[in-house]
């Protein structure tokens, strides 16, 4: 099986090196060439352009930032789909919209190509400890062939439904992470302002019900360290809550406290927070209650 992984970010990189350990042969591709020159270092092959890929290999897998590059990659006259093989398969690792699976998966099956939406979660930290989550809509036989390079990178392994369902999962997971992230962010910061020691207060509630992998992750990887370099950043949790908002709203359904995070994403990008990784939201309810 010839492997490609298009999108060698913080999810991406530590994801293809994964499948590399485990011995597969994998075309790494990026924008910048610098990560393809780590990729290289750790054994994976570069050089060759999407078109090329596309046209040689067996399973490419991408994951990128935003849904304009996934249409990029995807539907230009470069793309995967312009140049694609019958009998490829495509799977998409990006958080997008269902609809836009879904406009993939109806060009992809004209020109005989296969293609999953397969979503993931666990961060960075669950990208290089193969322990991600992968949240997969398509056809159940497809996903059964590409399972083993899932089984790879991630831990928790789930067929969800048709195309598109597992980026609806996805962007409900995201939903929530935004919940949690604010939630942390309130609670460290009110009980700071209280005189309680931060450290005492993490011990305390991660040791109670207020306890989630998100407020574990923010507060020891991040607000313990001051240190808030981007495993996942605000723009793109915002970006996800703007896409979440949407799905609710063609669902006709209000998001009442999601609305009201989205806003809050956008107030930490408009105070230079964009870079920064989520739990950065702590460093704006800190600012707005100074």
């Amino acid at each position: 099986m010839k492997v490609g992984f298009i999108g060698l970010g913080n999810m991406g990189l530590p994801m293809a090196k994964n499948l590399l350990a485990a011995g597969y042969d994998i075309y790494g591709k990026n924008r910048s060439s610098k990560k393809e020159e780590t990729f290289a270092k750790e054994g994976g092959k570069t050089g060759m352009s999407i078109e090329q890929m596309a046209q040689n290999l067996d399973v490419i897998l991408t994951c990128l930032p935003l849904p304009e590059d996934v249409e990029k990659v995807y539907f230009s006259k470069e793309g995967l789909l312009e140049n694609g093989h019958e009998g490829l398969i495509l799977v998409d690792h990006s958080t997008v919209a269902p609809e836009l699976n879904q406009k993939i998966a109806t060009a992809a099956a004209k020109k005989g190509i296969e293609f999953l939406d397969a979503p993931i979660s666990g961060g960075n930290f669950g990208a290089e400890d193969g322990t991600l989550t992968i949240m997969t809509g398509g056809k159940k036989e497809v996903f059964n062939r590409v399972k083993p390079l899932f089984d790879v990178m991630g831990e928790n392994i789930y067929h969800i439904g048709d195309t598109g369902s597992g980026s609806v999962v996805k962007l409900l997971n995201n939903l929530m992470v935004s919940f949690h992230t604010q939630a942390t962010s309130e609670a460290i910061a009110l009980g700071k302002r209280m005189g309680v020691d931060t450290d005492l207060i993490f011990e305390i509630l991660n040791a109670s019900y207020a306890q989630s992998r998100i407020f574990e992750r923010h507060y020891q990887n991040f607000i313990a360290k001051e240190d808030y370099t981007a495993g996942f950043a605000i723009k793109l949790l915002h970006k996800d809550m703007r896409i979440a908002e949407q799905m609710a709203k063609n669902a006709n359904m209000e998001l009442p406290i999601g609305s009201q995070l989205t806003s809050r994403l956008k107030e930490a990008m408009d105070n230079n927070l964009s870079e920064q990784d989520m739990s950065a939201l702590y460093l704006l309810m800190n600012k707005n209650t100074e």
